[in-house]
């Protein structure tokens, strides 16, 4: 909690999170407490071209700011003169803004990082500096403890940041509001859904960021090959266009609907919101199927799921007969060096080691299994039509 509530209430607060689609999704949450507490406030966000693409579908942001963080990720960015242009550029629109507020959505991990995340706030005017603190946040007004990736998961961290600032946080998740557009468009990519068959979407790859968190896809083939077999089911895959041969490998095995590269953020939340069971890598769309509410089935790897896990997903561990009583799990080997991605107070190592064997250890039998655990509850619990009208997840 704070060191002091924010007081009065602020009227123009402004969000930081230059990060991806998934970890834009994980602040929703905090967003939505903040948007509760505050709601004369008008909230800003400053963000990535693709966080940009989940804070439109985000009611309660009333403008974004889209900017490439990536140009700026090494200190030898910094020194290109339309670069040095660019943040110039920022600066003067932030402080021209005059915000009460600025709540950094980030861990304060390595020097550098927090030296621009310090000028950021700083250049913001705003008197009131919210985020996590972990020994380098001295620039911040108000403060949450940071106890290391995976002592609390990332969602509940930025709720500690809202917390922070005196917003209530209780029984808040995330909010997203599919445009009725979007959502026919995504029904007519799934085509006709007769009753009674099943739809499970694959998600295979995890993006450009830390590859090691890939499973293999003949192992999603051959779930998709298993699943099928068992229950007629309607499978489709998506993705970035960057999954498209992982998409034509998973073709080879089974009959799919491939929209690898076919849908826009919207459409693809309209897809997935429609799945009888979700199953993906460690990844943004996982994270978007969380936030729709799909039945959901993670695979983690090197990666911290103590701090990564879709919102509401529970931790089941290969080996273990006892299954969580959850519609969205994380399936994890329990090996002793699994996580070392994400780890204490700092990255870890974000492309794992040479075996991959808390990947390996995760076995096709096993993912088979737990599907057909949450797709049979799934099933059992949609006797009611599929999602129609316009659709919000919350």
């Amino acid at each position: 909690m704070a060191d002091n509530p924010l007081f009065p209430q602020p009227g123009r607060i402004l969000l930081v999170k230059l990060a991806d689609l998934g970890d834009a999704l994980l602040t929703t949450p905090a967003i939505r407490a903040l948007h509760q507490t505050f709601p004369k406030a008008r909230i800003d966000a400053l963000t990535t071209p693709a966080g940009a693409a989940i804070y439109e579908l985000v009611p309660d942001i009333d403008r974004i700011i889209r900017f490439p963080k990536e140009l700026f990720d090494r200190p030898t960015g910094l020194i290109r003169p339309w670069r040095a242009a660019s943040i110039a550029w920022l600066a003067a629109r932030l402080r021209a803004s005059r915000y009460d507020a600025v709540v950094l959505f980030h861990h304060l991990t390595t020097a550098f990082g927090t030296a621009k995340l310090r000028a950021l706030c700083l250049a913001t005017g705003a008197t009131v500096r919210a985020g996590l603190d972990n020994g380098r946040g001295a620039f911040l007004t108000h403060r949450a403890i940071d106890y290391g990736f995976g002592a609390r998961t990332e969602w509940q961290y930025y709720l500690d940041v809202a917390g922070a600032l005196g917003a209530c946080t209780a029984e808040t998740r995330p909010i997203l509001t599919i445009p009725d557009k979007a959502d026919a468009s995504g029904a007519k990519l799934l085509g006709d859904l007769p009753a009674g068959v099943p739809v499970i979407v694959l998600h295979p790859s995890v993006g450009w960021y830390s590859q090691a968190r890939t499973w293999p896809v003949k192992r999603f083939a051959e779930v998709a090959r298993q699943l099928q077999n068992e229950h007629q089911a309607r499978i489709i895959l998506v993705g970035a266009p960057d999954a498209s041969d992982a998409a034509a490998a998973i073709r080879t095995t089974v009959d799919a609907i491939d929209l690898t590269g076919g849908t826009s953020i919207a459409e693809l939340a309209a897809v997935l919101r429609r799945a009888d069971l979700v199953i993906g890598a460690d990844s943004g769309v996982a994270h978007l199927a969380a936030a729709v509410e799909a039945p959901l089935l993670t695979i983690f790897g090197p990666s911290n799921h103590d701090a990564w896990r879709p919102y509401g997903a529970a931790v089941h561990t290969t080996g273990d007969e006892q299954l969580p009583n959850s519609r969205a799990l994380v399936v994890r080997s329990g090996i002793a060096c699994s996580p070392c991605f994400y780890t204490g107070f700092t990255l870890g190592r974000p492309q794992g080691c040479v075996l991959r064997t808390c990947l390996d250890l995760v076995p096709v039998d096993e993912v088979v299994r737990v599907a057909g655990h949450i797709l049979s509850g799934s099933l059992n619990a949609q006797n009611a039509p599929r999602p129609s009208g316009k659709p919000t997840a919350r």
